[in-house]
């Protein structure tokens, strides 16, 4: 059983899903570039060093909750990463939402140093994170997820996808759904002020009628992050880009993620 687990990547979603694993009694040590991170969660009792590969060499495993595939490369695969320091019979969870392509060159390099290797993008909002309420969305070896679970479920509910990689494919096109919908739910409203009706009876007509979507119940929390400063799309506009890239490369037309991610650049400038 995992009792040591490594975390490197104490973002805005990272630090919540941290935080989580170490209140529910785990020995875990994380790195991160940034001291306020760290120094918080040092103070719940997580231990601190100075690279991903001295995470992995104290850990049974290590998650990794980085931005993209570029910097879990670095990470994994770099001097001093992940792979450096993980042992035989340890593993890897991938939590960043990544190209699967990525993921199965990861667990590729794990075979053969005989390393378990997992995909398990998360879906929520941080509130979800804080609450240990997450959609975990996991690829991999069914028994790896049952050995790694009872630490998943610390930060969430596990949906079981597939093979190693399909986490992100499942991942990928919730938030093609999810972007798609913010795009036409942003025109419809501002369509429809523009007009002359009110936002707050559009958004309460269409929560109870056929427009209604996951975009239309949380509007008072979506509508903020339209204009926000610093820019919140970067992370959207990478997902994207990555089943953009994922359907050329396949050959099948996307044009309404294409179209949304023309959008949502569009609403980054202007933030």
């Amino acid at each position: 059983m995992a009792e040591k687990v490594g975390f490197i990547g104490l973002g805005d979603m990272g630090l919540p899903m941290a935080k989580r694993v170490v209140t529910h009694g785990y020995e875990v040590t994380v790195c991160d570039v940034r001291r306020e991170p760290v120094e918080e969660i040092k103070k719940l009792g997580a231990k601190e060093v100075k690279s991903p590969e001295e995470v992995a060499l104290a850990s049974d495993v290590t998650i990794t909750m980085v931005r993209d595939d570029a910097q879990s490369r670095e990470v994994i695969f770099g001097p001093d990463g992940v792979m450096e320091g993980a042992r035989e019979g340890s593993g890897i969870i991938m939590m960043s939402t990544l190209s699967p392509a990525f993921c199965r060159k990861v667990g590729e390099a794990g075979r053969v140093k005989g390393i378990h290797v997992l995909d398990a993008p998360v879906t929520g909002t941080r509130m979800r994170a804080e609450t240990g309420e997450l959609g975990i969305i996991v690829g991999g070896e069914k028994e790896l997820v049952e050995k790694y679970c009872p630490i998943l479920e610390t930060m969430g509910k596990i949906i079981y996808c597939g093979d190693l990689g399909s986490g992100e494919v499942v991942k990928l096109a919730n938030n093609m759904a999810l972007l798609i919908n913010l795009c036409a739910c942003h025109e419809a409203i501002s369509w429809g002020i523009k007009n002359g009706a009110s936002e707050e009876v559009l958004v309460e007509l269409m929560k109870q009628g056929t427009g209604n979507s996951w975009v239309v119940q949380n509007w008072h929390y979506v509508k903020p992050m339209m204009k926000a400063v610093p820019s919140p799309w970067g992370i959207p506009i990478k997902d994207l880009s990555l089943a953009i890239d994922i359907a050329n490369q396949i050959e099948y037309p996307v044009p309404f993620t294409a179209l949304a991610s023309q959008l949502i650049r569009r609403l980054s400038m202007e933030s």
